[in-house]
């Protein structure tokens, strides 16, 4: 712990600590992946405040559970994530965890009065239970919020994974039919959930979504193993999901994983350590937009998303068509500077008259321009 924190700041990265599992004679169940009982909380308020003394000056922000809205009931034993869900409560748990959470974060703080609290990166599977044996997990959070968590934690945490079906022509963070469909996508519809459940409270939170990427199941036929076409759509949906999390005020995004070949294939760097295309992209989004003082969207015509990230007396615009269909957008010919694909490679422009036309298709592109 001690020497991957050390190596973290030395990469002039920020550590985010994670606090996961629960030693036996504390849980709720006989397993590592359990609740805390609540006669044991202040055992594990010592243990934090130690904890966050140790590392003052080191880490700043705690993260309380991983995916801890699932039930342990339907995980393996000592499971990584999940735990502390409870499918027979109507909040799913969310009270325990918020009872813990009032008891954590004082002594967290007590050791570091700098201490941020992450609220564990919900998994937030669905808006909407169907399975009545399955309980309701997407009360998770409220549940918590009902317990009086609202003031003892600083940042809201969330997971979002699309799947990739097999069809390199669809946009798998909001065109292709899922749970999240009817809130505007993985990316923003979860976040419009938790934002709703909050205002409903009186909270008022930051975002951070702190994994994410695109999945390709290797129980699936197309991903045994993934083919290329699965890895350029990946890129491409890094591109968008970093720009609509950006302009929708989403502080932190977090790609899971670096390492290859990852979780279902999600790893930024294959088996081998080599880059995959995301990689590229990701690299290439740092190199357009950064640094930028604002983002919104902009409007681009029909069919096209498109956001702006202000870099002082330039912009950078990020478009792409809704669907497959390739459309053409015009800019000023005295205000256009360059124009770029996803992986830095040059965009096609064509000059007619006043206006510089572009061609723009699902993929993601870069247009430099003044305002």
């Amino acid at each position: 712990m001690d020497d991957a924190i050390t190596t973290a700041r030395t990469l002039g990265l920020t550590p985010v600590v994670v606090i996961r599992g629960t030693p036996l004679w504390a849980a709720v169940a006989p397993s590592h992946c359990a609740a805390i009982r609540d006669d044991r909380l202040e055992a594990f308020a010592v243990f934090l405040e130690e904890l966050a003394t140790r590392y003052r000056g080191q880490v700043d922000y705690w993260e309380l559970g991983n995916e801890p809205d699932v039930d342990p009931r339907l995980l393996p034993v000592d499971s990584p994530y999940g735990c502390m869900g409870d499918i027979d409560d109507p909040y799913y748990g969310g009270e325990r965890y918020g009872r813990m959470l009032q008891v954590a974060t004082p002594a967290l703080r007590q050791g570091n009065p700098q201490a941020r609290i992450v609220f564990g990166g919900l998994l937030l599977a669905t808006p909407s239970s169907s399975d009545p044996t399955r309980g309701t997990p997407e009360h998770f959070f409220e549940g918590a919020l009902r317990a009086g968590a609202g003031a003892y934690f600083d940042i809201l945490a969330y997971h979002a994974y699309p799947y990739y079906f097999g069809d390199p022509t669809v946009d798998p963070d909001t065109a292709t039919p899922h749970e999240w469909s009817l809130w505007g996508g993985w990316t923003l519809g979860k976040a419009r959930y938790l934002r709703a459940v909050m205002s409903r409270y009186g909270v008022n939170k930051p975002l951070w979504l702190n994994e994410t990427s695109v999945v390709c199941p290797d129980t699936w036929p197309h991903c045994r193993p993934p083919n290329g076409a699965f890895f350029v759509v990946q890129a491409h949906h890094l591109v968008r999901m970093v720009a609509r999390a950006t302009a929708a005020g989403i502080t932190q995004i977090t790609w899971y994983t670096l390492e290859g070949p990852g979780w279902f294939s999600t790893g930024l760097l294959d088996g081998a350590r080599q880059p995959r295309p995301a990689y590229h992209a990701f690299q290439q989004m740092t190199r357009m937009i950064l640094p930028f003082s604002e983002v919104a969207g902009v409007d681009y015509g029909p069919g096209i998303e498109a956001y702006r990230f202000v870099k002082g007396p330039t912009v950078v615009d990020v478009l792409w068509s809704r669907d497959h269909m390739v459309r053409s957008v015009e800019v000023p010919s005295d205000r256009f500077l360059d124009s770029r694909h996803f992986d830095g490679s040059t965009l096609a422009s064509y000059v007619n008259g006043s206006t510089t036309s572009l061609d723009i298709g699902l993929a993601p592109v870069y247009i430099e321009r003044k305002p």
